[in-house]
């Protein structure tokens, strides 16, 4: 199976399906989460089965804010 921590979230649910895996998301984030995150990257991949991926996301600011600028 394809590796694919760290690749946008969508992408890599679309290589896991071509390749015959189902896939399952769950979101994981800080109490206060990240304000203005637009970026959802896969974290962790588990593998339920041969055919069962569930994987782990976090939503990330890859964009400066004003005070960053």
């Amino acid at each position: 199976m394809t590796g694919v921590l760290g690749l946008p979230l969508e992408r890599a649910r679309e290589l896991l399906e071509r390749e015959g895996v189902s896939v399952s998301v769950l979101e994981t984030r800080s109490k206060k989460g990240v304000e203005g995150g637009t970026d959802a990257r896969v974290i962790r991949q588990d593998m339920q089965d041969e055919r069962h991926a569930v994987l782990v996301y976090a939503v990330f600011r890859t964009e400066p804010n004003e005070a960053n600028a």
